[in-house]
């Protein structure tokens, strides 16, 4: 993935939630089922809903937390803590979140999930009995992938920086890629993985001389289809880009003022 530049463009733009599937080759739309589920029941007001279906909400919360687990990880490290130990520290606080009683104390009133979870890692790393009893890695939590840590990422971690703003950052480019993931998905399950792997590179990228000529001979298309594809690319990478900020969020009215905070974060 790119730097931030070119994802700032995307979240601010005046992009809406509507319901397309992603674009076959020759330019017109090909079904897929639809993934954003923005404004619906998010992932963070499922798990907020008092008296709902603690298995959906325990499946909710586990969603946000393999996405926003890099975030975490990052805070523990800038506050001082080595890999190995911000590792036992961050699957800790997972199995801590994912255990039952979590949801017998779920408060509408927590607000966005993004400083919900900071708040929590801070008092969960400020507690005499989690100090004196941490959980070794595991836990009852396996899928942390620590393989997705760069030797690059362990170093930036390890910088003396702001916690809380470094966390900002992590917690936006978390988002875009778990945007980018869904957008590769649905790609895939329509049958257009190649046309996803082309055009990819154009969400970060002006085209130079020639590549919309090869683009096109690559796809089987028009050279004037090109653009139109590219743009339909684009353009459905916002939605999910905002579908992915409206699913940790309570409500229709945080949803801005989120994706406001995560772009200052990427320009920070």
């Amino acid at each position: 993935m790119q730097g931030g530049g070119h994802y700032c463009n995307l979240l601010t733009a005046p992009f809406q939630i509507t319901k397309k599937p992603p674009v076959s080759r020759d330019s017109s739309s090909s079904p897929a089922p639809d993934r954003d589920g923005a404004f619906a029941t998010t992932e963070w007001s499922l798990v907020l809903a008092a008296g709902g279906d603690t298995a959906a909400r325990q499946a909710a919360l586990e969603r946000l937390c393999r996405t926003y687990w890099r975030p975490v990880y990052a805070f523990i490290r800038h506050l001082g803590h080595d890999a190995e130990s911000a590792k036992d520290l961050t699957q800790s606080l997972f199995a801590h979140l994912l255990a039952g009683d979590f949801f017998a104390t779920a408060d509408p009133a927590r607000g966005r999930f993004r400083a919900y979870l900071r708040q929590t890692a801070r008092l969960f790393l400020g507690n005499e009995w989690q100090k004196s009893s941490a959980r070794k890695r595991g836990g009852g939590v396996q899928w942390v992938p620590w393989e997705a840590l760069t030797p690059a990422d362990e170093t930036q971690f390890a910088r003396a920086t702001d916690p809380s703003a470094d966390y900002d950052r992590q917690w936006a480019l978390a988002l875009l890629r778990g945007a980018m993931s869904r957008l590769r998905a649905e790609y895939e399950t329509a049958g257009d993985a190649h046309v996803f792997t082309l055009l990819q590179p154009y969400l970060a990228a002006r085209p130079s001389p020639g590549d919309y000529d090869r683009l096109a001979a690559g796809l089987g298309v028009a050279r004037g289809s090109v653009p139109v594809l590219v743009h339909r690319l684009g353009k459905r990478y916002q939605e999910l880009i905002r579908a992915e900020v409206a699913s940790t969020v309570a409500t229709r009215a945080e949803v801005d003022a989120e994706l406001r905070h995560c772009l200052a974060a990427l320009e920070g």
